[in-house]
């Protein structure tokens, strides 16, 4: 199921949706309904799902405002000077920092005022926002406010869970030594900041020695006591990095050292959101680790070298050291535990604090292996990143572990690198062995086997009562100790904690596990209760429910098969593309190791026995991994920006491989490849990008395309598409372009550069489609090479389309034709697939504005839309009565899922293709209106379920020539009023939606407006075609009266002044209508013509109200042609025996009258002057026809 389907790329503000940058909608054209359901029907189960839902709720938010933070502020308001970083300096305490501080934390009070707000936090330096407690709707209120950039609730988001060797760091002939100066001095004067879950202190990776006093000059790399008492330390580009640390509970303050400058927590919300009893109780409130997270992340990144990696029962696994050994660390806790461990995590809130510390701090590095947000790069975490690379920090991220399911990537923004795990290792390895010579290798970090002993399928030792599903996957208690007592149990992998189900396998007295991984995933090397080994080759359970076998688990890999490739991308690692950005940013940027990685964990966790170093696989283990790389970068080229350092990372990749060894060629996967430290110190070229365009970007004035980034993503190639990027050259030479993506040829103009060293060149790219198929995404590359040095390579992904159309036709008429063209990318014959056109369900209500509540009630209409299996579209169309309100749409799934259209604009609507067949609950909420005043609006709903037959496409199969633009009739026929809705699509991933509104429009006559029917009124096409046909002259007080209940006479006059036939009467007809009564000639005409013949007793009694049933009898009778049209035309109430059966049958099924939602006609209501015009305005639509 999708929603809104675009056709083309449009270059638009990424804040569009957010606050104040709403995208203007044209008010859809509307032919309102006879009559809706009224009253307050109670939705109790939407409500909840509604609230639940939608984006704006009651709670925590930051309130983002548009002007610059101080970290970015580059001057231009009046009396403000900059006060960005230069130079990789932040002057915090300058007077030009402090009282552009208070300009903005005043603007924040003024926002915070005007909605009666109470400010919790102010964020100034990398953010510009406040945080405060709202309900929603003073959230929706604020996101529309135009000094507001974004309204965006307070999250909470999770950690995402080296090989020094497998880099080619260490010895002789390693980078330390060859490309960054030597092991003594490997990323020497640079700050890596940890974001994370704190540290432990007495971690050996994290020893160093105490800080003394500053004695004579300040050197670079090492830390010192400054005048406060504060650690300092002279940074490798010349800026100094001031720290500290934060006393808190079992933390004194007095732990940092020459290697962990600084250590800071920010537990305000933890603080205040969970209260003491649901902490976990191993829980500080301080810098201290409880959970290894940080731990681990930070000794990955700048641990110490050489440190004897004891765990597992006090087996050594080797020296260990950090990617940046001689780097030093700051420390920013933002993670906490609780009871609970659907809650507790990491604050948003927390992150942009300790973002906005690190700035000020000075590091040069951000590791940042917490969860975020993958639709959007304007998110408050975000943008406090973009700041921080404003002042020259790379930030690093993990890219999610959500694998391998597409569009999962975080971290989409550009100024930050987001990166996906890869193996990089075959050592912790574990073989199955079976008599027969059977051998299934798979990843262990046993210190020994176990076995010859009994093998068994876990279903084969169920305990009684257990689920089939919970056995399976080795659930704790659902195996019997009775039976699975000295066996080595085969357990599926999923739901339950991989270390558990060893952990259920002790338990029930088994010896051995072999972990199986159902349909692929990652491998991993987890501590576990038993010996085991983790394999992905499923076929070892066939084996052993085949046979009746024993079984060894043995160390290592004794298989003989070829050793599995290494790199390969984790199959929890995240993929593309990313959703953010029209999908022109290509994520994951980059891979790195981050299967099984060995480093420092904190013994106060009990998943790692009270052991100093362990094993964790993830993104997040990756992401450190990049940092210590940027750390290395940083200290050898301090003048490098965040960027150029991504840069060269990224073209100098190298390949991830697939299982078969064969290099992947998947980007949304791999990002530019596997990081090599050893090739990024010598680039040739970089691609530069900054805060410029990174505002033009988000303003909508630049593409995500042409973002000078060092890979291309094109999401709707034409025929050809031409980016545009900037090199710069490291080093002086001459470059030649190549590339090569599958379906494409790639150029480049100019084809080859000759650049001195920090010499720059714009190039243009051009990929032209030769035989790609539409709408499907191809991987490829473009590379710059020169003779005798490294190639310069960046990753393209495109997707083709073969046409560009118009997003929206409109026409009116029962019958007619829209002309549109098509901008073609290929030559062939197009064969238009055709959906509707579909008649229009339509609601009309008033509502005054009010808070959004999922039930119909004074500012809120619920309408309740069944969507059949094969329903190829649904679509909802909430249209505003007047162009000052402003109403907002909120459609709830069958699953409980809200999706919304609350933008600035006064109408909003929702498409959604190849819809989950179920009931959908659309809620219409009047946001706003002229003085709080009950304003109309109206519902229309289509639902499609492929080609109607009354929509063509002329000519059809329509040939195109690629590079040329075609004429397109689009024609529809034998439509009845109302509005009608559709789609063509003309080709893959190109739609058009088509709209038809039949009967609309008002008639056109000299004659003043009755009073009571303004302009986008309710029924005002209808009454004032009824006043300029002269139908009606409505009453002497000026107005038309149109919810007054109409009687027998005036109906009566209203449909003979309709049919305008030649009559006079001939004398008296009913006792109750004398020749003088007001409405004589239209009544005896009726009698006349059989319209009515009164009532039994003779009588005719015009002032008696009419029903809904009696005013359809009368103008079906006056009509000489009576076929029935195609709509469906049965109701509920109206049985055949019925005297209206006929009449109301009739009106129908041409789409005059629809009925109420319930299936209902209601045919014994009365009906008011308003819904007799629309009936006669209808009906004249058909007739006319």
């Amino acid at each position: 199921m999708s929603r809104n389907p675009k056709t083309a790329r449009r270059r638009r503000a990424l804040t569009a949706t957010l606050a104040g940058i709403g995208l203007l909608a044209t008010p859809l054209a509307a032919m309102p309904a006879v009559a809706a359901p009224s009253g307050g029907g109670s939705y109790p189960s939407i409500d909840q799902a509604l609230q639940a839902g939608a984006e704006y709720k009651d709670g925590r938010y930051f309130v983002i405002l548009k002007e610059d933070p101080v970290a970015t502020y580059q001057g231009g308001t009046d009396g403000f000077p900059a006060t960005a970083a230069t130079d990789g300096t932040f002057e915090v305490e300058s007077a030009a920092v402090q009282k552009y501080d208070r300009h903005l934390t005043a603007g924040q009070l003024e926002v915070a005022s005007s909605a009666s707000l109470s400010v919790d936090k102010h964020f100034t330096t990398a953010l510009n926002a406040f945080v405060s407690d709202l309900t929603a709707e003073q959230a929706r209120e604020l996101s529309k406010d135009d000094r507001v950039l974004a309204v965006s609730e307070v999250e909470e988001y999770a950690p995402d869970y080296s090989s020094t060797e497998f880099l080619g760091l260490p010895g002789p002939q390693g980078a330390w030594n060859n490309q960054y100066g030597g092991l003594d001095v490997a990323g020497k004067g640079v700050v890596v900041g940890v974001i994370d879950t704190g540290y432990y202190p007495e971690q050996e990776m994290l020893a160093g020695e105490p800080v003394p006093a500053l004695s004579g000059e300040p050197q670079v790399g090492e830390p010192y006591l400054d005048s406060a008492g504060r650690i300092a330390m002279l940074k490798a580009d010349g800026t100094t990095f001031r720290g500290d640390c934060e006393a808190g509970e079992d933390f004194s303050g007095e732990e940092c050292n020459s290697k962990v400058l600084s250590a800071r927590y920010f537990s305000e919300d933890f603080e205040a959101f969970v209260p003491a009893d649901q902490r976990d109780p191993r829980e500080r409130l301080s810098p201290l680790d409880i959970s290894s997270h940080g731990t681990h992340t930070a000794t990955t990144a700048a641990g110490n070298n050489g440190v004897d990696q004891v765990f597992n029962g006090g087996n050594s696994y080797g020296e260990g050291s950090g990617v940046a050994p001689q780097a030093a660390v700051s420390v920013y806790k933002v993670c906490w535990e609780d009871t609970d461990p659907a809650t507790g995590g990491c604050y948003g809130t927390a992150s942009v604090a300790a973002i906005e510390q690190a700035i000020i701090d000075g590091v040069d590095v951000l590791n940042y292996s917490i969860s975020g947000s993958n639709n959007s790069v304007v998110d408050p975490v975000s943008l406090a990143f973009k700041s921080a690379a404003e002042a020259g920090i790379f930030v690093s991220a993990s890219a999610g572990n959500s694998g391998p399911i597409a569009q999962t990537v975080n971290h989409s923004a550009p100024w930050l690198t987001s990166v996906a795990a890869s193996t990089f290792s075959n050592e912790l390895s574990g073989t199955v062995e079976f008599p027969d010579g059977a051998k299934f290798r798979g990843v262990s970090s046993m210190p020994e086997g176990v076995g010859p002993a009994e093998i068994v399928l876990a279903s084969e030792v169920e305990l009684a009562g257990q689920s089939t599903g919970d056995v399976q996957l080795c659930a704790p208690g659902s195996l019997d100790p009775a039976t699975a007592a000295g066996k080595i149990v085969v357990c599926d992998r999923g739901v339950v904690d991989r270390a558990a189900k060893s952990v259920a396998v002790a338990q029930a007295g088994g010896v051995g596990m072999v972990l199986v991984n159902i349909g692929g995933g990652s491998e991993d090397a987890d501590l576990h209760a038993v010996p085991t080994v983790h394999t992905s080759d499923e076929s070892i359970k066939e084996l052993v429910a085949a046979t009746d076998q024993t079984a060894t688990l043995v160390v290592g890999d004794t298989t003989g098969l070829a050793p599995v490739p290494v790199p390969q991308i984790a199959g929890f690692s995240s993929r593309g593309p990313s959703t953010a950005v029209d999908s022109e940013l290509l994520k994951p940027d980059i891979a790195a190791p981050g299967v099984n990685v060995l480093a420092g964990v904190s013994p106060l966790d009990p998943a790692y026995n009270g052991d100093s170093y362990g094993l964790m696989s993830g993104t997040s283990m990756a992401a450190p991994n990049l940092a210590g790389m940027a750390a290395l970068m940083s200290a050898e080229k301090p003048d490098w920006s965040p960027m150029a350092i991504k840069s060269a990372m990224m073209t100098t990749a190298g390949d991830v491989l697939n299982a078969d060894g064969s290099a992947s060629a998947d980007n949304f996967a791999t990002g530019a490849g596997s990081a090599d430290p050893v090739a990024m110190v010598e680039p040739g070229l970089v691609y530069e990008a900054d805060a410029r365009q990174w505002d033009a970007l988000i303003l909508g004035e630049t593409t995500g395309r042409d973002i000078n980034v060092a890979s291309i993503a094109v999401n709707d190639l034409l025929g050809s598409a031409t980016v545009t990027r900037t090199v710069t050259a490291t080093e002086t030479g001459t470059w030649a372009a190549s590339g090569s993506v599958p379906g494409y040829e790639v150029t480049a103009e100019p084809s080859t550069l000759s650049l001195e060293a920090g010499e720059s060149q714009p190039v243009e790219i051009t990929l032209t489609r030769t035989d790609a198929a539409a709408d499907e995404w191809a991987h490829g590359s473009f590379t710059w090479t020169r003779p005798g040095a490294a190639a310069v390579t960046s990753p393209v992904t495109v997707r083709a389309v073969d046409v560009l159309a118009e997003d929206a036709i409109a026409g009116e008429g029962a019958s007619g034709a829209a002309e549109t063209e098509l901008e073609s990318g290929i030559t062939g014959a197009l064969e238009p697939e055709i959906e509707g056109l579909g008649l229009a369900k339509v609601e009309e209500f008033s509502k005054v504005p009010g808070a959004l509540l999922g039930q119909d009630n004074a500012s809120n209409h619920v309408t309740e839309t069944v969507v059949p299996e094969g329903a190829t579209s649904v679509t909802w169309s909430l249209n505003a009565g007047d162009e000052q309100s402003d109403w907002d749409l909120f459609v709830i799934t069958p699953e409980g899922e809200v999706i919304q259209e609350a933008t600035a604009s006064g109408s909003e609507e929702l498409v959604l293709t190849d819809p989950v067949p179920g009931e959908y609950h659309a809620v219409s909420n009047l946001y706003s209106s002229p003085g709080g005043a009950s304003v109309p609006g109206t519902m229309e709903t289509v639902v499609l379920e492929g080609d109607s037959g009354n929509l063509t496409i002329t000519p059809d199969p329509l040939a195109v020539e690629n590079g040329q633009t075609e004429p397109v009739a689009v024609e529809w026929q034998g439509l009845t009023p109302g509005t009608w809705k559709g789609a063509v699509e003309w080709a893959p991933g190109t739609r058009t939606s088509v709209t038809v509104t039949v009967g609309g429009g008002p008639a056109d006559c000299e004659a003043e407006n009755f009073t009571d029917n303004a302009p986008e009124s309710r029924f005002y096409d209808s009454v004032r075609w009824m006043q300029c046909a002269a139908i009606t002259e409505g009453y002497s007080d000026g107005s038309y009266g149109k919810d007054r209940d109409i009687n027998r006479g005036e109906s009566v006059a209203f449909v003979y002044r309709y049919a305008d036939q030649d009559f006079t009467p001939d004398g008296e007809t009913f006792p109750d209508v004398p020749v003088d009564h007001t409405f004589y000639e239209p009544i005896s005409w009726a009698q006349v013509n059989e319209i009515s013949v009164g009532y039994q007793d003779g009588t005719f009694k015009p002032d008696r109200q009419v029903s809904r049933a009696e005013f359809a009898s009368f103008v079906y009778r006056s009509l000489e042609e009576k076929e029935l049209g195609g709509e469906d035309a049965g109701f509920t109430d109206v049985p055949e025996s019925d005297a209206a059966y006929d009449a109301i049958t009739w009106m129908a099924s041409h789409g005059i009258s629809r009925g109420y939602l319930d299936g209902s006609f209601r045919p014994d209501q009365p009906i008011t002057r308003g819904e007799v015009a629309e009936l006669m305005f209808r009906t004249d639509g058909v007739i006319g026809d």
